[in-house]
């Protein structure tokens, strides 16, 4: 168990899979887990002008960068009275965590770029602005990954955003790729069409880590 920070989540298991069925009543569901992705968010001031020729400006940004495949987003989730997202100290299985990928150079790297394209986006005058992080945290968001079976018996994998009960269909290739690393062979025998029937097939405990 580790000791971390998550954003503040909105949706249970149960309201999680009550949405699903909202949105498709005939969804087989086999089974749902907990997975935590990595971030980091920053607030970069940005000082544009020296104040004797050009009135010097002072301008804020903030993103959150995706620590495995590096993509930043502006800051759109809830926020508390000075205007930082919400977030709750928990203890969580490592297991369910994703590893993070980005170093702090590479994550810093693509924060900055972010940052200048917002400022050229919304600036009237064009000069390079100094940057300088005034506030970094790290911190993971919490997913559902529900297991459903089709028509044809096949296994795929839904995941529920926990925040803002976003839904999308995992990447099945990049699922294989993780169940083979952590050894659940059963799920491996369901993805390839070799499923053992229901009478025979066991249903894991073990806490599997996605992939967004």
């Amino acid at each position: 168990m580790i000791e971390t920070r998550i954003l503040e989540p909105k949706y249970t298991p149960r309201e999680a899979l009550v949405l699903l069925l909202h949105t498709d009543p005939n969804l087989e569901i086999e089974d749902i887990e907990d997975v935590y992705y990595p971030y980091v968010r920053m607030r970069f001031e940005l000082t544009v002008g020296t104040g004797r020729f050009v009135k010097q400006l002072v301008k804020y940004v903030d993103c959150i960068i995706d620590r495995v495949l590096g993509t930043a987003y502006d800051t759109v989730y809830d926020k508390d009275s000075e205007g930082k997202p919400i977030y709750r100290d928990v203890e969580i299985d490592e297991e369910d965590c994703l590893d993070p990928v980005l170093s702090e150079d590479e994550y810093h790297a693509k924060g900055h770029d972010f940052a200048l394209k917002q400022y050229i986006g919304r600036a009237k005058l064009m000069f390079t602005p100094k940057f300088n992080i005034i506030e970094e945290e790290k911190f993971y968001k919490h997913f559902y990954v529900v297991t459903c079976r089709d028509k044809e018996g096949r296994i795929y994998f839904i995941m529920v955003d926990a925040v803002d009960g976003g839904i999308s269909i995992l990447d099945h290739e990049a699922h294989i790729d993780e169940l083979a690393k952590i050894g659940d062979y059963n799920q491996l025998q369901m993805l390839a069409g070799d499923a053992p029937s229901d009478e025979e097939y066991e249903y894991e405990d073990d806490d599997e880590t996605e992939e967004e």
